[in-house]
């Protein structure tokens, strides 16, 4: 039995499954699967068996010679860590909001155990990164995910890589992370300076009373009801979130 081997199409998925374990490995919608070693492998390969053939005359040529191809590698890992970067940015939005709300409300004085990580981590902050992460989902963002990741194949074929590096993007999609997160919780902020005011206020009036071991318990309370009271509204805000994605993809694609 002769096996037709064709070296274009191993070498389009060796290149692809490198720019999509790149992207899969670096951005945290697939934080949950960090331990499912094989499923992340299993998904990579299974998506660039899917991709690789609707490439058609844009897959690799050459032989499988080792300078070419590693090349080539090199040029994939820059490809999939600046896509991974799109994504690393837009949900640092939600971290970084939930960071300024532990500090803020009081809540940064002790952590929470993240069974994820391992390790301490702020209690808005991985409340948000969960919630950004299930309405990623939610509101077919993987659907958009996988499109862009076949988008980015079409407009950088396997192998060829950024004939120029898209620095300003990368800038501002950097940027957008301080802006898209305060905009998430700008009620909350508002409603925290309000407390603050007039904490200040009682704290004039009475002098003799211990503002800080009374307004670290007020600010919790104020904080968890208004950022309860607020969460319906939050869906054009992590629209706006996972758009960015797509537009950071689009401009460093172009």
């Amino acid at each position: 039995m002769l096996i037709d081997f064709d070296p274009a199409w191993a070498l389009g998925i060796f290149y692809v499954v490198i720019r999509l374990g790149v992207v899969l490995l670096l951005s945290p919608i697939l934080a949950g699967l960090g331990g499912l070693v094989t499923v992340r492998v299993l998904l990579t390969f299974a998506l660039a068996a899917l991709l690789v053939p609707g490439l058609g005359p844009k897959l690799p040529a050459g032989a499988l010679e080792l300078g070419p191809v590693f090349s080539g590698a090199c040029n994939e890992l820059v490809v999939g860590a600046t896509l991974a970067f799109g994504v690393f940015a837009a949900f640092g939005a939600f971290s970084l909001a939930g960071k300024i709300l532990d500090v803020q409300s009081g809540f940064g004085i002790g952590t929470v155990y993240d069974p994820v990580t391992r390790a301490g981590a702020p209690l808005f902050a991985t409340m948000l990164n969960m919630v950004g992460a299930v309405m990623f989902f939610a509101m077919d963002g993987h659907h958009a995910f996988m499109r862009g990741l076949a988008f980015s194949l079409e407009q950088v074929p396997p192998g060829t890589g950024f004939g120029a590096m898209p620095v300003d993007a990368v800038v501002r999609q950097f940027g957008l992370m301080f802006s898209l997160g305060v905009s998430l919780i700008i009620p909350v902020l508002l409603m925290l300076l309000l407390t603050e005011t007039a904490l200040a206020f009682v704290s004039r009036v009475l002098p003799q009373m211990n503002v800080f071991v009374v307004g670290v318990p007020v600010k919790i309370v104020v904080g968890t009801a208004v950022l309860a009271l607020t969460v319906p509204t939050l869906g054009p805000a992590m629209g706006r979130v996972y758009g960015s994605i797509f537009e950071f993809w689009q401009k460093v694609l172009m």
